[in-house]
């Protein structure tokens, strides 16, 4: 019946990743570390992109 293939569609138990654990145990200190460190990695990723275009030409992005 309906009902009973929608209850056992909810039942399944899927795994966690380390990073889902880590970032729902993790202490705050921890997550705040984290997030820091993505953050000034991008930021100085960007960083690098200015420092490498030259005044007056379009800068074009690659696809990865």
């Amino acid at each position: 019946m309906k009902g009973e293939k929608a209850a056992d569609a909810s039942t399944k138990i899927h795994g966690s990743s380390k990073m889902s654990d880590f970032f729902r145990h993790g202490s705050v200190e921890e997550r705040r570390a984290v997030y820091h460190m993505a953050a000034s990695a991008a930021i100085e990723e960007q960083r690098e992109v200015i420092r490498s275009a030259k005044p007056g030409e379009i800068l074009t992005v690659k696809p990865r």
